[in-house]
């Protein structure tokens, strides 16, 4: 499985350190996503758009949009988490 890449750009407002999401690299744009993977943390790119949830609700992140730190460190734990899960899921399925 190739790395996955999420292109962020570390801006500065006002004292504040914020990220301003520009887009992604090796996302499969698709729902063929088993349901065990979509119970846990999880993301998937749909029409541009990268949507992420640490299992509670979906987020969307649009290319330009702007997120906090926390966000952005919440984001960066669930994309690793969800790359795990999938790895496993995918090696049990025989993928």
């Amino acid at each position: 499985m190739a790395d996955v890449l999420l292109k962020f750009t570390r801006i500065l407002k006002n004292g504040t350190v914020f990220y301003r999401f520009e887009g992604f690299e090796n996302v499969k744009s698709r729902w063929e996503l088993p349901c065990e993977y979509l119970s846990d943390p999880h993301f998937a790119a749909w029409n541009g758009l990268l949507l992420y949830s640490d299992g509670n609700g979906v987020k969307i992140l649009p290319s330009g949009r702007v997120i906090s730190v926390n966000e952005y460190q919440e984001l960066t734990k669930i994309v690793q988490l969800g790359k795990e899960r999938l790895r496993e899921i995918q090696s049990k399925m025989g993928i």
